[in-house]
């Protein structure tokens, strides 16, 4: 792919333009979560819908990753990168449009198939212009540092063109963030082919369906499962039963079929299944920040913007993180013991938060396990996904991708399903355990309705304090339910990062994938 660019675009230039083709779309990627409440409110729909419509485009993402690379074989590569950002633009420009919530599923998985499209296509042309080793585990840690900071990064951004436009102009933004990639593919890239075309026949669109409805069918139970009931309700025993169906049909089919979509086999191999355990681990863990900032947002009352500005703490987490796991990688440290530091720091986020959960706080108080959990998440991602990658036959590397892809996006979907069941379940006891002590005949609850009564009489409420202070005592039983709900969610993630780091501490030394890690470059996603 070296002659893909004009004689007269240096060098520098040309990696600056392919980095920069992947910014709009993962800015696409948490768009909606940017803000839920706002989200939510635009289109008429629950909180949960607005992860539905994250966890629609990681599907996209995951199912189409293997059968995008047949179209990224067949067509050239100015003209691909033409395809896909027009396709981009005009669904933006469709969701700016649009304000149903069932279309808007839909957009959102097509998105993330495009976002499929761009990160294999820019990735594979960046690992075609390095030349040593070194410089392509600098192109993994570059391209995961980015990945990782899209979440806060996103926020950030967004904060204040949700504060200060319509929602829907967001997406009007983001199809004009694609003009300016477009243009400089258009006036610096070569009209060649960089190889061959391979034919468009015989694409493997039922292992496509399969895969998709059952990556899109665990993300639905995730979601909806605790405010539903789980299976006693209908439709969510027939999305169980749909995905266990198309999981089996999809695994005969790539037994029968000679081209498989994912050679099955990797999951053989012991170190490809703890690389994977330690990853799916490690992606629970990184969404737990999720119940941080929603303690600063219900608790410590800091609006969307602030928020968004303390977010900067957690992404010089991720950014250091990144260099130092680089820097480890290349000087051929043991990656079991890069795993250790890391575990080590999401563990001690997850304990200075247990123990810093109070029903008053100050933002400042916070930067230091925000560095943390950026620097731990940091640590494991690039080492885990080089391990996987190098842990199977080098003709197995592109299947050992699209597992790590899939991996991570059930480590995210079960992240929410935790949560959710925590807001919904955990919360709603810890709040009834409160209420028990709060009845008429307790008195010391009488004393301080008393004292909360006199207190906004002397703010000066004349009437109907007593009302007053019940509602005002009623908002501090949410508040330290919400408390506690935060506490036993991170008890649990602590319980796990010591799990993890217990079976990293007994496994042999795993410094073999140096070896391999020159023969097994796959595109990293």
């Amino acid at each position: 792919m070296k002659g893909i660019f004009k004689d007269w675009v240096p060098e520098w230039l040309i990696k600056l333009i392919l980095f920069s083709g992947l910014m709009p779309s993962m800015v696409l990627f948490f768009l909606p979560g940017a803000n839920v409440n706002v989200t939510a409110g635009f289109y008429g729909a629950q909180p949960s819908d607005v992860q539905f419509l994250i966890i629609l485009f990681y599907a996209g993402f995951v199912g189409f990753y293997v059968l995008e690379r047949r179209f990224f074989q067949y067509f050239p590569v100015k003209q691909y990168y033409i395809i896909f950002n027009l396709l981009q633009l005009l669904n933006c420009y469709l969701m700016y449009r649009i304000r149903e919530i069932d279309w808007i599923f839909g957009l959102r998985f097509f998105q993330g198939m495009l976002f499929a499209s761009a990160v294999n296509l820019s990735i594979s042309m960046i690992f075609s212009r390095l030349k040593t080793e070194r410089a392509k585990e600098g192109s993994y840690a570059i391209f995961f540092g980015m990945l990782l900071c899209s979440s806060p990064f996103n926020t950030f951004v967004t904060a204040e063109f949700i504060d200060s436009f319509n929602f829907d102009e967001l997406y009007l933004y983001a199809a004009f963030s694609f003009v300016p990639g477009l243009l400089l593919i258009m006036l610096t890239m070569k009209p060649i082919r960089h190889n061959r075309p391979y034919p468009l026949f015989s694409l493997d669109w039922a292992s496509f369906i399969l895969y998709s409805l059952t990556v899109v069918s665990f993300g639905y139970l995730m979601v909806y499962g605790q405010e539903r009931y789980w299976f006693s309700d209908t439709s969510m025993l027939n999305v169980l039963i749909a995905g266990i169906l198309c999981l089996g049909l999809f695994i005969m089919r790539q037994i029968a079929i000679k081209r498989v979509y994912i050679e099955l086999s990797i999951f053989g191999n012991k170190k490809f299944l703890l690389g994977i355990l330690v990853l799916y681990m490690m992606y629970i863990e990184r969404f737990s920040l999720a119940i941080s900032n929603q303690y600063f947002l219900q608790v410590i009352r800091l609006d969307p913007i602030h928020l968004s500005y303390i977010q900067w703490f957690n992404i010089l987490g991720i950014v250091s993180g990144v260099m130092l796991s680089l820097y480890w990688l290349l000087q051929r440290r043991t990656v079991k013991w890069i795993w250790i530091v890391g575990y080590c720091c999401l563990l001690a986020f997850h304990q200075y938060m247990f123990f810093s959960f109070e029903s008053e706080g100050n933002e400042d108080h916070f930067w230091l396990p925000l560095v943390l959990h950026g620097l731990g998440v940091g640590l494991i991602m690039v080492p885990t996904i080089l391990f996987v990658i190098t842990s199977v036959r080098p003709q197995l590397g592109a299947s050992a991708a699209a597992a790590c892809l899939a991996v991570r996006y059930l480590g995210y979907t079960s992240s929410i399903g935790l949560q959710n069941f925590f807001r919904l379940f955990e919360h709603a006891q810890h709040r009834e355990v409160f209420r028990d002590q709060l009845q008429s005949g307790n008195p010391i609850f009488e004393d301080y309705v008393q004292q909360e009564s006199h207190r906004v009489m002397h703010q000066g409420l004349l009437f109907q304090e007593h009302t007053a202070a019940l509602k005002l005592i009623s908002e501090r039983v949410n508040m330290q339910s919400f408390v506690r709900y935060g506490m036993d969610f991170y008890e649990l993630m602590s319980m796990i990062s010591i799990s993890i780091l217990l079976l990293i501490l007994i496994s042999p030394s795993l410094k073999s994938m140096y070896k391999k890690l020159k023969r097994n470059q796959i595109s990293p996603v």
